[in-house]
């Protein structure tokens, strides 16, 4: 459910940035990093399940303490939200966008094995590689 919903703070970002065909301004990124606190704002109103907000606030950290919005590093990202981050940037890579068409598979994994240890957890990192070893035949992206 958490990796369902880690978006939903996109409902905050007009169409305009989310659907642009070109490179974000300043501005616009700004405008985006701002939709993982907007999401666990919005997932923080379900009182069953107060741990959805995790997934949305902190799946754009990175292992490296670069990412956004809090800037957490290694294991202080919550476990959940260092799987998110490895499966949401494999999906953004495989899926058709305003401004590309999917990857290969081998520039996907290529960007997932530079990312180890600075962008992603590299344990989760290993995992989903390993589960693209799995798919010979790059079944899981985006037809």
């Amino acid at each position: 459910m958490m990796g369902l919903l880690h978006d939903v703070g996109k409902i905050g970002v007009p169409d305009a940035v989310i659907n642009k065909p070109a490179k974000l301004t300043d501005e616009e990124y700004n405008i985006i990093k701002n939709h993982p606190v907007l999401g666990a704002r919005i997932l923080g109103k379900i009182k069953q399940m107060p741990s959805l907000q995790m997934g949305a606030r902190w799946h754009h950290e990175r292992f490296d303490g670069h990412g956004y919005p809090d800037g957490l590093a290694g294991e202080n990202i919550p476990e959940e939200a260092r799987i998110i981050a490895v499966a949401d940037a494999y999906d953004a890579m495989t899926s058709h966008r305003s401004y590309r068409e999917p990857l290969p598979q081998g520039i996907v994994r290529g960007e997932i094995e530079k990312g180890m240890g600075t962008q992603f957890d590299p344990h989760f990192a290993k995992i989903m590689l390993e589960i693209m070893d799995e798919d010979t035949k790059y079944r899981m992206k985006e037809e």
